[in-house]
């Protein structure tokens, strides 16, 4: 197969926000790889929320509700909610 050296005016211009994020040598290994694969990024902030219920779960004692509410600048009633979707307090 023929191999042509693509050059940055042929990137599509919806994806050239990527190509000069990472090079041309790394946009090409993406297209090799995801090349006409559907792609989601999600935002960071939903990424670190996962984060943050798993480290609410893992601290929580059984009566420290209103310390981690203050921790992580959120409400008493946000963390019951986020401790009873993890499985860790029964509804009240």
């Amino acid at each position: 197969m023929a191999q042509f050296q693509l050059s940055s005016e042929q990137i599509p211009e919806d994806l050239y926000w990527l190509y000069e994020l990472v090079g041309m040598d790394r946009f090409l290994k993406i297209i090799d790889t995801a090349g006409g694969e559907f792609l989601y990024f999600p935002k960071r902030s939903t990424l670190e929320r996962t984060l943050r219920r798993q480290a609410i779960a893992k601290e929580y004692d059984g009566t420290n509700v209103h310390q981690l509410a203050r921790k992580y600048g959120l409400s008493d009633r946000h963390i019951r909610t986020i401790l009873q979707e993890e499985g860790m307090r029964k509804s009240s």
